[in-house]
């Protein structure tokens, strides 16, 4: 996960207040049901996440539609249910733009936002510049928190020993199942190919690497995943 900055100036922002006060002025209610322009808002929140989905990182190129590469608009405060909150559906700090790669799935297979579903997630790490720094990755394809333990097993295991932060940085793991089966396999395919090129390269070529990654107007599938162990080969 890494962080997403929000902008109040932003299109997405502009079109959800613009939306807001035209219903105000013919009175009428302020849902997100009733919200026209649900596909333009997604549009604007890939390109402000840079076509990635805000929690498992891979790419997103439109709204709804086809499952592969699709994606919906997240509320990160549920709109309903017992950790619903009503009067941020249309709150656009609360919005992003979500994966449907696992839509239609058993909830065993389900993750990002098709796995939260009105669930709560008490820290939004989407939100903090630090965000990248409250996780980590193992060789076999797992994110974790940052913390001493190697699996996600032993995170689980040795939960007690976690600071409060980690803990919340593993709760957010486990809502979104951010360790299901083929995003670990994905992870492990990346990571393969990622050690091919990163053998070859001298830690000047790794930093110029980086810093073209970050430049990028698209950002590639698990881009912090690759960073974590770029920034490693510097060392």
């Amino acid at each position: 996960m890494r962080y997403i900055k929000k902008k109040n100036n932003s299109q997405a922002s502009i079109l959800l207040q613009n939306w807001i006060k035209e219903r105000k002025k013919a009175k009428q209610s302020i849902l997100y049901i009733d919200f026209d322009k649900k596909e333009e808002l997604n549009g604007y929140l890939r390109s402000e996440q840079k076509g990635i989905c805000c929690y498992c990182q891979q790419p997103i190129t439109h709204f709804q539609k086809d499952n592969y590469e699709g994606s919906h608009n997240e509320h990160f405060i549920p709109e309903n249910g017992i950790h619903g909150r009503p009067d941020l559906q249309m709150e656009y700090m609360n919005i992003y733009a979500s994966c449907n790669y696992s839509k239609g799935k058993k909830n065993s297979d389900q993750h990002c936002g098709e796995a939260k579903h009105d669930s709560k997630i008490d820290t939004n790490f989407l939100e903090k510049i630090s965000c990248h720094i409250h996780f980590k990755y193992n060789t076999i394809g797992e994110i974790l928190p940052s913390c001493p333990f190697y699996t996600i097993g032993d995170c689980e295991i040795n939960h007690s020993k976690l600071t409060s932060l980690q803990q919340e940085a593993l709760k957010t793991i486990k809502v979104l199942n951010l360790n299901q089966a083929s995003l670990v396999l994905l992870r492990k395919k990346e990571q393969t190919e990622l050690f091919k090129i990163l053998n070859r390269f001298s830690k000047e070529q790794v930093n110029a690497q980086i810093q073209k990654l970050n430049n990028l107007d698209t950002f590639p599938r698990f881009i912090d995943m690759l960073l974590y162990y770029m920034k490693q080969k510097k060392r």
